[in-house]
């Protein structure tokens, strides 16, 4: 069938809001995410966390954990001191993250965990609560926009947010390979997977400047995934869940009939000069919220030494 024939196919699940959930995928991964992805991925993300500049004694907020990667380091980078508010929405990342954490000891303490989603995690927060908001490789199953607003009344003044995320064209031959699947036959296809990727950098600053937050750093960036055959790109989507949403989009009574057929589009790309290439852009955005002005000092009055 065409790709009309596709785009037909998803315009009705669309109407009819039959969206993928991401959870089971990232329930399956939990016990090899880290090895198939934070081996990898895992500088970038910590090199964002640089940017924010966590400190003892912060109070922090980490939305969508995952395995909990940052929140280790968050947590060293606090030397025991400050807090750490954790949200995931898969138990079996969550899992991952907690235990963890336990093997800081002493680190692992004043943290907390929630599972649930991380907007409606970060509505629920006090005004002027959390000294930095990170979040790394999730913003895309939220809503920016609304998100950044909620991060910035959370912040106190001159708090900051870190996001990693990857970019819209990432994982290009992957998703050209789904693609190709549900093309050729429409009715594996039995929900959309929505996500909000960025284009670039600029469109994160962008939803960021909407929530009235100051950008102070941002970058692209781009990893080369190590896979060279279709059979290692299959095996690696499902480890890394890379293809979030996956299970829950196609009609999983024909899972190996699926799997196959993706299996044999990345094959066929893999024929082709040039072999098969899985590149990895993604973006990094570091911004902050305006420190509180300076009061006034009335006329006529001067401070020296605490005296007035």
């Amino acid at each position: 069938m065409s790709r009309a024939g596709l785009a037909l196919r998803a315009a009705r699940l669309l109407l009819t809001r039959a969206v993928a959930d991401t959870t089971p995928d990232y329930d399956i991964a939990s016990s090899t995410y880290d090895e198939a992805f934070t081996a990898l991925m895992g500088p970038n993300s910590t090199a964002m966390l640089d940017l924010v500049g966590i400190a003892p004694g912060m109070d922090v907020i980490e939305l969508a954990c995952g395995t909990g990667h940052l929140s280790e380091q968050i947590r060293i980078r606090q030397q025991g001191l400050g807090s750490l508010r954790v949200i995931e929405k898969s138990p079996g990342m969550l899992a991952v993250a907690k235990a963890k954490m336990e093997t800081l000891g002493q680190a692992s303490k004043d943290v907390s965990w929630q599972q649930g989603d991380m907007l409606e995690f970060l509505k629920a927060q006090a005004t002027n609560s959390a000294d930095a908001i990170v979040c790394g490789w999730a913003i895309c199953y939220s809503k920016p926009s609304q998100l950044f607003r909620e991060a910035r009344r959370v912040l106190r003044p001159g708090g900051r947010i870190g996001i990693i995320e990857s970019r819209a064209d990432a994982l290009a031959s992957l998703r050209k390979a789904f693609e190709d699947v549900v093309a050729d036959e429409p009715t594996l296809l039995t929900a959309m997977v929505r996500v909000a990727l960025p284009k670039d950098a600029e469109t994160v600053a962008r939803w960021m400047r909407k929530g009235e937050l100051r950008v102070i750093n941002q970058y692209e960036g781009e990893q080369r995934w190590p896979v060279a055959t279709a059979e290692e790109a299959v095996e690696w989507v499902e480890r890394s869940g890379a293809g979030a949403g996956f299970r829950d989009s196609f009609d999983m009574s024909r899972e190996d009939d699926v799997r196959g057929k993706l299996t044999e589009a990345l094959r066929k790309q893999a024929s082709r000069p040039g072999g098969l290439t899985l590149l990895h852009p993604f973006v990094v955005v570091v911004a902050e919220t305006t420190p509180e002005p300076a009061a006034p000092v009335q006329p006529g009055v001067t401070k020296a030494n605490g005296i007035q």
